[in-house]
């Protein structure tokens, strides 16, 4: 198949059927547009007093989290009234990331220069079956995101690794299809699921 040649509707509707190279057309594709829009938002407000290449790889991250929540109401829900509507609507998606960001930065009760802190009685690694309300567990995923993010960001591929951990467990997508979506073996990607999950009950929870 020739992924980029096929239109937008068709690859989101191969995306929603579960094919993983189609996943990776689509991060292809858009990735670099979510990041430019995040940045551009955030700018335009000020100048944050941190990395903000990996402010932006976050917002990236979360905005793909937005876009895999409700079991992709987003996507599924596309109104395709024209050939830029996936576009238009990873616009929304980026900007409405970042504008949270940017609101939450601005609280009095918030210091940019720090993180969340995740040493709360109860929190616990979310599982897929997690009876907590669907709101509550992708704020705790972002949250051992970042934490994790913190403990492996000298490690070669931390970046794609933070992106398995929140694909498994924000997304429901399994080993199996990460391991084609990344190109790993599938031992691999349990294996650095196993670690992370690890890693943030040493060190997040």
């Amino acid at each position: 198949m020739n992924w980029q040649e096929l239109p937008d509707q068709e690859l989101v509707e191969l995306c929603l059927e579960g094919d993983e190279d189609a996943w990776v057309e689509l991060l292809r594709r858009y990735r670099r547009l979510i990041a430019g829009v995040a940045a551009k938002t955030v700018l335009r407000s000020f100048r944050p007093a941190i990395s903000m290449v990996s402010l932006i790889q976050d917002l990236v991250q979360d905005s793909i989290t937005r876009i895999c929540v409700n079991d992709f109401r987003a996507l599924r829900e596309l109104e395709w009234r024209h050939d830029g509507a996936l576009k238009g609507l990873l616009q929304v998606i980026a900007s409405t990331t970042a504008q949270d960001w940017v609101r939450k930065s601005r609280s009095e009760k918030r210091d940019i220069t720090k993180e969340d802190s995740l040493e709360q009685e109860g929190l616990v690694v979310p599982a897929q079956e997690s009876p907590a309300p669907k709101v509550e567990q992708s704020i705790l995923l972002q949250q051992l995101a970042r934490c994790l993010k913190k403990v492996v960001q000298d490690e070669e591929d931390s970046t794609r690794d933070i992106a398995i951990f929140l694909l498994f467990y924000g997304c429901k997508i399994t080993a199996a299809d990460l391991s084609r979506l990344y190109k790993l073996n599938l031992k691999k990607v349990e294996n650095t699921l196993a670690r992370l999950g690890r890693l943030a009950r040493v060190h997040c929870l």
